[in-house]
C-alpha cells in the first residue's frame, strides 16, 4: 500500500524487541484487551472473514462468562499466522491502528516510534494490514449509533440478515462472508495485498447514507490503488491523496451546514401578526346546529381518527438506490415539534390520535391500513391523515428514501379496505416540499382495488399541502415548520367559529405573510372534492 518516503525505513531500533512477541505472550495479552478491542483486532488480523465472523459471534456470546477465558482469539490467530515471517509486524500494526498503546508498551516498544512507522491515523497507509480492512475499521470508528442503525436498516432492504449484529466490524465481516464485499489476497513474495477488490455495492450505500459520501470516495480510491500496480511515486501520490481527502472532508462539512434554514426571529414575527377576529356572518340566530349544507358531526366526544406519520430520519434502501440519483435525504431536525403540535391540537378537538415515526414505504401503507381496521368506527365523522416528510411534486418520501404517491394513498382510502371511510370527509395534511424532480419516480405499491358495488371515488377529500407545486416547504429546526405551526395555531383559534376550508385559507394568508417577511417562496395549496362544508366543532 502507499508509504511516504519519510518513513520507508523503520525508525532506528524500532524492531529490536520484535522477537519477544511469541505465541505464549499473545496468550497472556488477551487479559489486557477488552471485548470491543478484541473484535477490532480479530477483524484486522484474521485472513478468512467466515472464520473471524463465527469466532466473534461465539466470543460475544460467552464474553461475559468464564468460558471466554478459554477462547484465546489472539493465540488461535498466531498459531495459523506464524507460518508467515511478517506475523509479528502484522500484530504490532493492528495494535497501533486500534490505539492499544498500553499493550504496545508492555511488549517493550516505543509508542511514538511505532506510530511514526505505521501511521495508524492515516486511512491511506498500511504496511501489512489489508488496506480495505483498515479503511473499514476507520469507518467503524466514526459511525455513531444513529448512523449504524440507518446502515442496518439499509442492509435489511438487501435481504442481508444483520439484525443480531451490534458491532460495525462484525457487520462488515458478515458482508465479506456473503461476498457483498470482496477482498484481495496477501502475496507473501511482494508482501502486498493484491487481487480484485470489489466494494462498489457498499460504496453506493455510503453515497446515499448521510455524512458517509466521503467514505465511499475513500473506499473507491483505495480499491483502485490496491487493484492497480503500486509502483507509483509514493510521496507525490500521498500528497495528492491527502489533498483530495482534505478537500472532500471540508466540502462535506460545508454541505452538512447547508440544510434547512434556521430562521432568525421567525417566530417572534409569527406572534406579532394580527389575526382577523371577525367571524363569518353566516352564523346568525342559531349557531348550535349545523345546516344541511355541512357534513354531520355524529359524536362531539369523538370527531374521528387522526393518523400522523412523522418521517424525521432517513436511510437509503436497495430500491431507492436503484431508482433515484438525487442527493442524500437529510434528517428533518425539528419535525418532532410539528408532531407534538398536531397531537396536542387534534386531541383537543376530540380526535383519537395515532402516530408513528420513520416508516419505510411498505410500513406506511401497513400503518394506514392498521389504523383504518382497528381504530375507525361507524360514529367517526372525519378521517384525518397528516404526513410530515421530504417530498417532490405529488409525492412524499418514506424513511427508506423511496417515494410514495399521494394519489396512491387516496386510492387506499377509497378502496374496499377502507369501506368504513366511504362517504365521510378525509382530510390530508402534507408537510413536504413539492419541488420538481428529475428522478424516475418509483413506487412498487399501488393501493387501488376494484369495488363490487358503485361508489363515486375521489369525492369527500380535502388535501392541504404545505406548499404549491414547484415550491419548497420550510422548517425551523428549533421550532417546527411554518406550515404546521401556523395550521395548529389557527385551528385552535378558529375551529369553533369557521369551517375547515376557511381556516385553511387563513393559513395560506398567514404563511404567505411569514414568507414575505422571510423573503422565501412558500404558498400552501388546497385541493378539495368536498361536497359540503366541513366543521370540526359545532360553530358558536
Amino acid at each position: 500500500m502507499l508509504r511516504p518516503d519519510t518513513v520507508t525505513q523503520p525508525v532506528d531500533n524500532l524492531f529490536t524487541n520484535i522477537n519477544k512477541i511469541n505465541i505464549d505472550i499473545l496468550s497472556e495479552l488477551q487479559k489486557d484487551v477488552n471485548p470491543y478491542d478484541m473484535v477490532s483486532l480479530v477483524f484486522l488480523l484474521y485472513d478468512t472473514p467466515d472464520t473471524a465472523l463465527q469466532r466473534l459471534i461465539l466470543y460475544q456470546r460467552v464474553s461475559k462468562d468464564v468460558e471466554a477465558n478459554n477462547m484465546n482469539l489472539l493465540y488461535d490467530w498466531a498459531l495459523y499466522a506464524q507460518s508467515r515471517s511478517t506475523w509479528r509486524y502484522e500484530f504490532l500494526e493492528a495494535l497501533a491502528i486500534c490505539r492499544l498503546y498500553k499493550v504496545i508498551r508492555k511488549l517493550g516498544f516505543n509508542v511514538s516510534n511505532v506510530k511514526k512507522h505505521y501511521l495508524p491515523d492515516n486511512i491511506y497507509v498500511t504496511v501489512y494490514i489489508d488496506p480495505v480492512k483498515k479503511a473499514l475499521y476507520k469507518i467503524c470508528e466514526n459511525m455513531t449509533l444513529e448512523h449504524l442503525s440507518k446502515f442496518k436498516r439499509t442492509l435489511i432492504s438487501y435481504k442481508i440478515n444483520i439484525s443480531e449484529h451490534d458491532m460495525c466490524e462484525i457487520i462488515f465481516l458478515e458482508l465479506m462472508s456473503q461476498k457483498f464485499i470482496l477482498l484481495g489476497q496477501y502475496d507473501k513474495e511482494t508482501k502486498k495485498y493484491n487481487g480484485n477488490y470489489d466494494i462498489e455495492e457498499l460504496a453506493v450505500i455510503f453515497d446515499n447514507l448521510s455524512h458517509f459520501g466521503k467514505y465511499a470516495t475513500i473506499l473507491r480510491e483505495i480499491k483502485n490503488q490496491t487493484n492497480s500496480q503500486n509502483n507509483l511515486d509514493s510521496s507525490k501520490q500521498m500528497t495528492s491523496v491527502d489533498n483530495k481527502l482534505t478537500s472532500r472532508v471540508n466540502n462535506s462539512l460545508i454541505q452538512s451546514k447547508t440544510t434547512v434554514n434556521d430562521f432568525k426571529e421567525t417566530f417572534e414575527y409569527f406572534n406579532q401578526l394580527q389575526l382577523e377576529e371577525e367571524f363569518d356572518s353566516i352564523f346568525k340566530s342559531d349557531r348550535s346546529k349545523l345546516g344541511t349544507d355541512a357534513y354531520p358531526l355524529k359524536n362531539l366526544k369523538r370527531i374521528g381518527v387522526c393518523c400522523i406519520i412523522n418521517q424525521e430520519k432517513f436511510h437509503p434502501s436497495k430500491d431507492s438506490i436503484k431508482h433515484r440519483t438525487s442527493a442524500v435525504l437529510s434528517d428533518r431536525v425539528g419535525s418532532t415539534y410539528d408532531l407534538i403540535a398536531l397531537e396536542e391540537t387534534m386531541t383537543l378537538l376530540n380526535f383519537e390520535v395515532i402516530s408513528k415515526s420513520n416508516l419505510d414505504q411498505i410500513e406506511v401503507f401497513q400503518f394506514i391500513k392498521e389504523v383504518i381496521k382497528k381504530h375507525t368506527c361507524a360514529e367517526d365523522s372525519v378521517f384525518m391523515l397528516c404526513i410530515l416528510s421530504h417530498g417532490v411534486r405529488g409525492h412524499v418520501y418514506a424513511a427508506d428514501s423511496t417515494t410514495i404517491k399521494i394519489e396512491d394513498i387516496k386510492n387506499l382510502l377509497d378502496s374496499d379496505e377502507a369501506v368504513q371511510l366511504h362517504g365521510i370527509p378525509k382530510v390530508l395534511i402534507i408537510q413536504a416540499c413539492q419541488t420538481e424532480s428529475e428522478l424516475d419516480i418509483y413506487s412498487k405499491l399501488v393501493a387501488d382495488s376494484p369495488r363490487s358495488d358503485f361508489y363515486l371515488k375521489k369525492t369527500h377529500f380535502l388535501v392541504f399541502w404545505a406548499t404549491a407545486p414547484s415550491y419548497e416547504a420550510f422548517r425551523n429546526e428549533d421550532k417546527g415548520s411554518l406550515f404546521i405551526q401556523s395550521l395548529c395555531l389557527l385551528i385552535k383559534k378558529k375551529v369553533e367559529h369557521e369551517q375547515i376550508y376557511d381556516i385553511f385559507t387563513k393559513v395560506i394568508d398567514y404563511v404567505s405573510h411569514l414568507c414575505t417577511y422571510l423573503k422565501q417562496h412558500q404558498v400552501p395549496f388546497i385541493e378539495t372534492t368536498l361536497r359540503k362544508k366541513l366543521y370540526l366543532a359545532i360553530p358558536h
